[in-house]
């Protein structure tokens, strides 16, 4: 699946098109995905995925509900924090196919994995008390139409835990200091890491055109209120290109 930088731009204003190119190329880096996310993070992606475990079962959750799951590292750790079950659902079935065989290795009986889009869970209204996705949010063409399937399923007062690349717009003297850096990283580095390691160079020249496309930490705040969520905290990681959100479903109005 070779894609010119042009084509790569195109996706970001044809939904059908980037929907399909994201499934497929998620399918085809499967094998080498969790290697080269620890190669391109220096192994930071690890310890992100265990804050938003953290978060995800700080309120003692019965069911987690992981949305684009991929290899299964969030969910697994959210069952291994002590979540009573975990759901994890992505389209892209090799993903899938890696996620059920490290729950088996690992010994995880309470992860259960599913394929599904992100914006038609096969789920319940009002079962999750939390809902959780890594890297996930800026590859869906229809954002509005995920969060408000996450607000769907989750309960009255249930958490929506994200974490995700972020467009970089440096604030603080340290963001612009570094972020010469972090560019330099995310667009010259991360596609010659996934071209030596996966060989797949366009999917990592898609990494960095898929931030660059999405929000700042401050704006994604606003688009999770604009789909009816109350945002509880935010953290910005490596200049502000990583960012988490925690958000919490409104409780129900009293009657």
């Amino acid at each position: 699946m070779d894609q010119t930088p042009d084509d790569l731009s195109e996706l970001f204003s044809n939904q059908q098109s980037r929907s399909g190119y994201v499934k497929q190329m998620f399918g085809e880096i499967a094998p080498k995905y969790d290697l080269v996310n620890r190669l391109m993070t220096f192994g930071l992606d690890a310890r992100w995925r265990k804050a938003v475990a953290r978060a995800a079962v700080a309120q003692n959750s019965g069911l987690v509900v992981d949305a684009g799951t991929g290899s299964g590292e969030l969910a697994l750790a959210c069952a291994r924090l002590g979540a009573q079950t975990v759901i994890g659902l992505d389209f892209a079935l090799p993903m899938l196919e890696n996620a059920q065989t490290k729950s088996q290795h690992l010994g995880v009986p309470n992860s259960h994995f599913v394929s599904a889009d992100a914006t038609r869970l096969p789920l319940a209204a009002n079962i999750a008390d939390a809902w959780t996705g890594a890297f996930v949010l800026r590859n869906i063409p229809d954002l509005d139409g995920a969060l408000q399937e996450a607000l769907r399923v989750l309960r009255p007062g249930g958490r929506l835990i994200t974490l995700d690349a972020a467009r970089l717009q440096p604030r603080s003297l340290i963001q612009r200091l570094l972020a010469p850096g972090a560019r330099f990283h995310f667009n010259k580095l991360v596609p010659l890491i996934g071209k030596l390691i996966s060989g797949h160079s366009d999917a990592y020249q898609y990494l960095p055109m898929s931030a660059e496309n999405f929000f700042t930490p401050t704006e994604f705040s606003l688009r999770l209120r604009k789909n009816g969520f109350e945002v509880l905290r935010s953290f910005e990681y490596v200049a502000g290109t990583v960012m988490l959100h925690i958000a919490m479903k409104p409780e129900a109005a009293p009657e």
